[in-house]
């Protein structure tokens, strides 16, 4: 069970890129959307389960600063970054999260350096300047800007694991914490959306981007809920693991629904990355404080 739910949260993650993509929303319409679909459903889920989160200061400061480092600051990157750059170079890109996360922290002196950790760093960035410098990686000189940007994602998303675990506010429980992280940035994103004019209202549907946009949300949904699941069952190794398939099913998705095709320096760069990220994830000790599983776990 715990591979099947490896297999499909990260296949859902691909195919959140892969509908952002192809949707004709901006970066912030579906944002917006995914926001609103993932915090009525983890709302309901924390309360049913009684594991809603007290609205005090600390934990609504908490979830302003985790929801931005960790869902709100990454997903704009990145989908704004789609619009420019191959699916399936993003799913590689957000792979990087635990390095940065690792590097990050032994920047703050929080890990001891470790030989292989380090030496996956190393060779998970080279992999990186190897889909970004040789010609003919991107689909054109444009691309490239972006395709850098996008790397910020993950720095990002890795920031936002360092404060979850040195933040965490006490007696706040898991589900509670992303419900509220998610609802905190929907009070924001949403307004801002419709403020702008890049709310897109896909109901009724009435065509294939209406049907994109509702379906990214709705995956976003699944994934947050089989995520929660994921980490019952797996614990913080298994979750590790979701890099992995998010980037071999981007990959995919990109080759089968938009036609990507990589020249073999791409597919070098790709192996350094996945063997850069294979070494940060070995030994990866336990978190020492409770971890709300958020964006920034999917890809780490």
């Amino acid at each position: 069970m715990t591979t099947l739910l490896l297999l499909l949260n990260g296949s859902l993650m691909a195919g959140i890129y892969a509908l952002a993509k192809a949707g004709t929303a901006s970066a912030l319409g579906v944002l917006a959307w995914q926001l609103l679909f993932a915090t009525t459903a983890l709302t309901a889920v924390a309360s049913w389960r009684g594991e809603r989160a007290a609205l005090t200061r600390a934990n609504l400061r908490y979830a302003a600063i985790a929801g931005m480092l960790g869902m709100t600051g990454p997903s704009l990157v990145t989908f704004c970054a789609l619009a420019r750059v191959p699916a399936g170079f993003i799913g590689v890109i957000g792979a990087l999260a635990p390095m940065f996360t690792y590097a990050l922290a032994l920047a703050l002196r929080i890990e001891a350096l470790r030989t292989l950790r380090a030496a996956g760093i190393v060779l998970g960035l080279a992999g990186v300047l190897g889909l970004l410098l040789p010609a003919g990686s991107l689909p054109g000189d444009g691309s490239w800007p972006w395709a850098l940007a996008a790397v910020a994602s993950p720095l990002l998303l890795a920031a936002g694991n360092l404060f979850r675990s040195l933040a965490w506010p006490v007696g706040l429980a898991p589900l509670g914490a992303a419900s509220l992280m998610l609802a905190v940035q929907a009070l924001v994103v949403v307004p801002l959306a419709i403020a702008l004019g890049h709310f897109q209202w896909p109901l009724p549907v009435g065509a294939p981007a209406d049907v994109m946009l509702l379906g990214g949300g709705l995956l976003t949904t699944i994934f947050y809920l089989g995520a929660f699941e994921l980490q019952r069952r797996g614990g913080p190794v298994i979750v590790a693991q979701l890099g992995y398939v998010i980037t071999a099913a981007s990959l995919l998705l990109g080759a089968a629904v938009f036609g990507e095709r990589y020249p073999v320096t791409a597919w070098l760069a790709i192996a350094a990355v996945l063997g850069g990220l294979s070494l940060v994830n070995r030994a990866q000790p336990s978190p020492s404080t409770p971890h709300a599983l958020q964006p920034s776990d999917r890809r780490s």
